[in-house]
């Protein structure tokens, strides 16, 4: 009878701690080194986690943010003249925010990467395993006992600190499949970490909203069902040819109007041009460095 108590009490405490860890939004701060030949240009943003009972979701607070004051905008637009006005410059946020998002479809168990090229919105299925190995080190986040797992991921070696008190197999970005949520993630060149900055739980009303692909992003253009292989594919040649997309946009164009003045399409594209490669060159350390190896 002692040891079905203490079961019960084992079981109680397991749905108790796994119920506490849904419905909260677990903020993280990632810093990162986005050009690997300027070390000291290292970079922060905020991070959201959401956790339901179905699925969770990675994207940047500064993001969201950004491209709800622009859909709000884009929307009284519409409702004033029928017409959205500037889309580019509209649809576009600060260059310096993380576009992505990362969903987790828990009763699945798949995996989604959404992010843009050009105008077309990718769901990426990546469905990859990380293999693990916990170690007996131990420490504190915050509050929450920790322990040591690491693996390789991306072309990077990873070491993360994933906490039992948690019991959700999940983490910041794509990181999941430990017997608790990763609070801490670091690569072995210091260039990525992910560290729990807060928690806050949701609203009633909150909750009721969630879907896992609601309009908590600003949407527009084309979208794509596509894997993960592909989408290497696609990357690769984006980087290669960051104007292909601009110049199929406006191929039957003479001007383009860029803020009320009408512009030499060529001349536009060739400057938007130089503008996306010069970016491209300054992001050499993606957090998959193995998406820059060819």
């Amino acid at each position: 009878m002692v040891y079905r108590g203490k079961l019960h009490v084992i079981i109680f405490l397991f749905l108790f701690l796994n119920l506490f860890s849904q419905n909260q939004r677990f903020i993280y701060e990632y810093e990162y080194i986005a050009d690997s030949t300027n070390i000291q240009d290292k970079r922060n943003e905020l991070m959201y986690l959401d956790i339901t009972p179905g699925f969770s979701r990675f994207y940047s607070g500064a993001t969201f943010k950004n491209d709800s004051i622009a859909k709000a905008i884009l929307d009284k637009q519409m409702k004033a003249t029928g017409k959205i006005e500037n889309t580019q410059q509209s649809a576009t946020s600060k260059s310096n925010t993380i576009k992505y998002t990362v969903i987790k479809d828990f009763s699945e168990n798949k995996q989604f990467f959404i992010t843009r090229m050009g105008r077309t919105k990718y769901n990426v299925s990546d469905n990859r395993i990380i293999q693990w190995t916990v170690h007996p080190e131990k420490d504190k986040v915050k509050e929450y006992n920790v322990q040591k797992a690491t693996a390789d991921f991306g072309g990077r070696k990873w070491t993360a600190w994933f906490s039992a008190d948690i019991p959700v197999q999940d983490g910041p970005y794509k990181f999941r499949g430990l017997p608790g949520l990763i609070l801490k993630i670091q690569d072995a060149t210091g260039s990525h970490s992910f560290t729990l900055a807060g928690i806050r739980k949701f609203s009633d009303q909150e909750i009721e909203n969630m879907t896992p692909t609601g309009n908590f992003v600003f949407d527009f253009g084309d979208k794509a069902d596509i894997d993960f292989p592909k989408y290497k594919q696609l990357f690769s040649e984006s980087r290669n040819d960051p104007a292909k997309s601009l110049r199929v946009t406006l191929h039957d164009l003479d001007k383009v109007n860029v803020n009320g003045t009408m512009v030499d399409k060529n001349a536009y594209i060739r400057e938007r041009e130089m503008e996306m490669k010069k970016a491209i060159k300054e992001d050499n350390n993606s957090i998959e460095i193995d998406m820059l190896r060819k």
